[in-house]
């Protein structure tokens, strides 16, 4: 099977399977720039060099050092607020950009790799890098490569996969 739908929430939701990877088409999502607070500044534990909101808070960081050690304060973040998630990202060395997730507002402190942070951070990166095809990191501490296409209103994103359980469902009638 090449080709998976979900029904969701927010809409049909489509995995196409190309050869080893699996991708997901989304839109895309906007983001505005906002000011900086102290507030926010204190909850990261750094200062970042821009903010933008969409539904998540996005901080740009000069660096991917700084991504991969930024060390927030959970219970800071959760206060913040603006937005439901937290993000932090760079451009980065070996990908074009890395980034982290934070929903401690979820009771999710850091989530190991995170699609929808990337509908916003797909068009940012796009615009920013001149791009419409990048490789992405999340440097989570178990991490994950995705390979991104920005489309005009829509975002593609794909990754490896690996089964995780199997199940069978018997319907007695």
């Amino acid at each position: 099977m090449n080709r998976v739908k979900f029904n969701t929430i927010s809409g049909e939701l489509i995995v196409n399977k190309q050869e080893d990877l699996y991708e997901l088409d989304f839109p895309s999502v906007p983001s505005e720039e906002i000011s900086v607070t102290e507030q926010m500044i204190s909850a990261l534990g750094i200062v970042p060099k821009e903010a933008y909101l969409n539904r998540d808070l996005v901080f740009i960081l000069e660096s991917e050092e700084e991504v991969r050690n930024v060390s927030p304060n959970f219970a800071a973040l959760e206060t913040l607020p603006e937005g439901l998630g937290v993000c932090v990202t760079a451009k980065g060395s070996e990908y074009d950009f890395v980034s982290r997730g934070f929903f401690p507002k979820l009771k999710v402190n850091e989530d190991p790799v995170t699609g929808s942070l990337h509908c916003s951070l797909i068009p940012f990166w796009a615009n920013r890098l001149g791009k419409q095809e990048m490789v992405a990191r999340q440097v989570s501490s178990r991490g994950g490569t995705l390979y991104c296409k920005h489309e005009d209103t829509r975002v593609k994103m794909a990754g490896r996969a690996v089964l995780y359980s199997e199940a069978e469902i018997n319907i007695g009638i």
